[in-house]
């Protein structure tokens, strides 16, 4: 193999900055989901039992949840993004707009698993 062989196994810049992007996501991601959303407010009605859902330990198990689901998801595009996207780019793009549809998804998910909440 020569030095300009497009086919050289060492990852590529474009395989490192989908990398990084990939990772620059899963971070602001899991920042958004434990930092600003599971510990958000819940607005519920004044009565006494206050009905289920009303309190913000309901967000919990969903946060849980959705950091395994979009750590996986992030995993699994750094691997396509390592091996099979090297050579179809496609395979790349597809599998980063996966993990920022399953970060948007998670977001909201987690924020709307206990209910109606007030603003930031």
């Amino acid at each position: 193999m020569t030095v300009g062989d497009s086919t050289a196994t060492s990852p590529g810049m474009g395989t490192r900055s989908v990398v990084i992007a990939a990772t620059v996501v899963l971070v602001a991601t899991l920042a958004a989901i434990w930092w600003l959303v599971v510990p958000m407010e819940v607005v519920c009605p004044a009565i006494y039992p206050a009905p289920p859902g009303c309190g913000g330990a309901e967000r919990r198990p969903a946060g849980v949840t959705w950091t395994g689901i979009v750590a996986a998801v992030y995993a699994l595009s750094v691997v396509v993004a390592s091996t099979w996207g090297r050579r179809r780019r496609w395979l790349t793009r597809a599998a980063m707009l996966v993990l920022v549809l399953v970060a948007i998804a998670g977001i909201g998910a987690v924020r709307g698993s206990a209910g109606s909440v007030t603003g930031y």
